[in-house]
């Protein structure tokens, strides 16, 4: 069955064109609806990650973005992938990835739907 997603926009078409989201190779702490989300630039596309470091619980929002699309948690340099959510410096975890779309009005971030069947 395939997964299903309430969509948020978090930036408008003219912030896009106009490159007032975030610069390249750089990551911030966004809030949409009551989460924390690590939005990040690499290489023109747009990924969004739970904020949350695996490993000690710091904000990889607050981190930085290397040359290679990495996400580098602020508390302990443990780095993430913008694109997968795999931790590449070889311990292991993985930060949750959100989808994210394009659409002619703006950036949308996708969080997975709830519903009743959740609860099993």
């Amino acid at each position: 069955m395939a997964e299903k997603f309430t969509w948020h926009r978090i930036a408008t078409s003219y912030e896009l064109d106009h490159e007032l989201v975030l610069p390249e190779q750089s990551v911030k702490v966004i809030e949409v609806e009551d989460k924390l989300v690590c939005l990040g630039r690499y290489k023109g596309n747009y990924y969004a990650l739970k904020n949350k470091c695996m490993h000690a619980g710091g904000y990889l929002g607050e981190g930085q973005c290397d040359f290679e699309g990495n996400v580098i948690c602020p508390f302990h340099r443990y780095r993430y992938s913008l694109i997968t959510g795999k931790n590449t410096s070889g311990e292991g975890y993985y930060a949750l990835t959100y989808p994210l779309e394009t659409r002619q009005d703006g950036l949308y971030i996708g969080f997975p739907a709830k519903s009743w069947w959740n609860i099993f």
